[in-house]
């Protein structure tokens, strides 16, 4: 599912976490590993990647491979296993788009079409990270 840009002011969390994530756009993010981001966080507890938003939490904006929210989802479908549906909202803050994938925690591990299970856990020092799932 996907929205237009969307006028209302959304707020844009401040640090990354276990539901969180940031991925800077500006130069067109790897298809690849916004995938394997996605799956991360459908394998956890579901969440939210924010695509066009540094580490830090600034809006750097989306690229424009990725302006088209319609396709981008039909390409997350397409590139997991079983297929992972998102909502796409986008926003404008401080004058850039950025989009917020919203990730379903799934009933059942998904994988990226390379075959990569991953799940997101926290670090010792409380940041999140992306692991592969062994079986």
């Amino acid at each position: 599912m996907t929205d237009k840009v969307d006028a209302v002011p959304v707020a844009l969390p401040s640090v990354e976490s276990l539901t969180v994530e940031f991925k800077s756009d500006r130069n067109g993010y790897p298809d690849r590993e916004l995938i394997e981001a996605l799956t991360c966080l459908a394998n956890t507890l579901g969440g939210e990647l924010w695509l066009g938003v540094e580490d830090d939490g600034t809006p750097s904006g989306l690229h424009r491979k990725h302006s088209n929210t319609a396709h981008l989802a039909a390409l997350i479908a397409s590139q997991t296993h079983p297929s992972l549906t998102v909502t796409i909202r986008t926003y404008t803050i401080n004058n850039v788009a950025v989009a917020k994938i919203i990730v379903p925690q799934s009933d059942t591990l998904v994988a990226t079409n390379e075959g990569a299970y991953l799940q997101r856990r926290l670090k010792t020092d409380n940041t999140p990270e992306c692991i592969h799932l062994t079986f």
